[in-house]
């Protein structure tokens, strides 16, 4: 099965799809709008941008050419996003690095890299002393904020951020395959990869028009960290390809969400649905609808969908499909998101859901998705010095996403699983991640996570990991007869066993595999065992 739509996006052309052009458009007609604020401080397009020409000095007098990568390791403030701008607009390439890697993963990403500059909190010096001696060649680290005296060894040279400003320097001719980051995807079996992202990649995943938001009468709240394509692309950068304002928070907070919204006169914001599960948990108020937030983009969309509009007087959402290596591939414009889709192709990209054999699948299937596009750089451009794990994922001329979906009856996509965690069970597919959806229904689960265990006869039996919520109380008897008036039979776990917390990759993956190899276990209850449990309901 191949799908495209015959919706038409209003993408400028290729050569327009660089950060230097979007700013060079904007800085003609909203140079004196503010473009960022943190909590400290706004710029307007026209102060960021040559802030970021000034910043970008330093980095050519550390020698930084052309296209070589620097790290970032910097937390959510209007610091980050004028390094980001001081390389995209200069030619040279962002390497922005989740804030809580540290140890082995660290020294990997900064040797696989090749960065030979690092700008870094003043907070993170601890962890990059920690793995000076294993890095393969000697770095500059630049330090924003106060930082303590510190023996960083002969590999690590330190410097103050404010050094890095010095005469303007003059923005780069930029072409859309140049490449504008590498985006590292924490590895769960693996090290962590470097998807190389060219400007066209990063424009792609982030146009307005994806969605149908382009207004810059936004003012749009960004509360997810900027080291992910999350924060960074469909937060701030989509925004400001639209024109908007944007609002940068540290973090993302269920107890002051709305307040900053109405300190801030936000307008629109990206929520993962975990957050606005947390929004929706939180006691209800007199003024929860008292603000001017009125559209939302969430992934995924959370079953009550239509109480949380109700409840905070919000007017549309839209949801969307996209990965650091390809784009955002599948998406329900405003006004159209459903709880458990993610709507409909774009009519740029070609997809397909296939077997294992890469052969095609009938409609409400489960099959691999796998993509490719129209233009060229508008997917990843390899993963960074790893030829053998790129190869992989180009097979058969398609880009493989790694992710199980299937297709509806009206075209819509359904997302089911990552590949490695579908499940089969009594002759059927099981995905993990709609079981584990079921499950944090529970009023006493705060997160779980759903793996396949060894059965006693063939396929597989079905384990969940439970998470309790602070001072609630369920047993598994309990959970699973709760489960069996939501799901399926055959969806319904065998297994259960209570942990106190999950194990997780630093970009908060739980690391699955981690928990395969516990298996089962003197903690984990076994519903055919216990003679108390009623009968499995069909």
């Amino acid at each position: 099965m191949s799908q495209k739509t015959e919706d038409v996006m209003d993408l400028p052309p290729l050569a327009r799809r660089t950060l230097a052009a979007v700013l060079e458009g904007h800085l003609r007609v909203r140079a004196d709008q503010v473009a960022v604020r943190d909590t400290e401080r706004g710029m307007s397009y026209a102060m960021l941008y040559e802030e970021a020409l000034a910043f970008a000095a330093g980095f050519s007098q550390m020698g930084v050419a052309r296209q070589e990568p620097v790290l970032l390791m910097l937390d959510n403030h209007l610091d980050f996003v004028i390094a980001w701008w001081a390389l995209s607009l200069t030619g040279r390439v962002e390497v922005p690095v989740n804030t809580a890697y540290k140890g082995s993963i660290l020294a990997h990403v900064i040797n696989n890299s090749g960065a030979r500059v690092i700008v870094a909190d003043a907070g993170y010096l601890p962890v990059l002393q920690a793995v000076a001696d294993r890095l393969e060649h000697r770095v500059h680290v630049v330090v924003r904020g106060a930082a303590a005296p510190a023996a960083l060894g002969p590999r690590l040279q330190q410097r103050p951020w404010a050094a890095l400003r010095g005469p303007r320097e003059a923005p780069a001719q930029l072409d859309p395959w140049d490449l504008i980051g590498i985006m590292y995807t924490s590895g769960t079996t693996g090290p962590s990869k470097g998807v190389r992202v060219t400007h066209a990649h990063a424009y792609g995943y982030a146009a307005p028009q994806v969605l149908g938001l382009a207004d810059p009468n936004d003012v749009s709240l960004c509360t997810l960290p900027l080291f992910h394509i999350g924060g960074q692309w469909a937060a701030i950068y989509n925004n400001l390809i639209a024109g908007g304002s944007n609002v940068l928070l540290p973090r993302f907070s269920a107890t002051t969400f709305w307040d900053d919204v109405r300190r801030h006169g936000c307008t629109y914001t990206m929520l993962l649905g975990a957050m606005a599960n947390f929004l929706f948990r939180q006691p209800a108020r007199p003024d929860d609808a008292v603000h001017p937030l009125r559209r939302v983009m969430m992934v995924p969309v959370m079953a009550q969908i239509d109480a949380f509009k109700a409840r905070f007087g919000i007017e549309a959402v839209c949801t969307a499909y996209g990965l650091t290596e390809g784009s955002t591939v599948l998406r329900a414009p405003v006004g159209r998101a459903e709880p458990g889709k993610v709507g409909w192709p774009r009519p740029d990209f070609e997809v397909r859901l296939v077997d294992r054999h890469d052969r095609p699948v009938a409609d409400g299937e489960m099959g691999e998705l796998v993509i490719r596009t129209d233009e060229p750089w508008m997917v990843m451009d390899g993963y960074h010095d790893m030829p053998q794990a790129t190869a992989n994922v180009w097979r058969n001329q398609w880009l493989h996403t790694g992710d199980a979906f299937r297709r509806e009856p009206d075209g819509q996509f359904v997302f089911l699983d990552r590949i490695k965690d579908a499940m089969r069970r009594r002759g059927e597919n099981v995905s993990s991640f709609e079981v584990e959806k079921e499950i944090n229904e529970h009023p006493a689960v705060l997160e779980c996570a759903v793996i396949a265990v060894a059965s006693d006869a063939s396929e597989d039996e079905i384990k969940a990991c439970v998470v309790r919520r602070e001072g609630q109380g369920v047993e598994a008897a309990a959970l699973l007869a709760f489960l069996d008036e939501r799901l399926p039979y055959f969806m319904v776990p065998r297994y259960v066993e209570f942990v106190a917390e999950l194990p997780k990759t630093p970009t908060a993956k739980v690391r699955k595999q981690q928990l395969r190899e516990t298996g089962l276990n003197a903690q984990t209850y076994d519903r055919t065992a216990d003679p108390a449990a009623p009968p499995r309901k069909r």
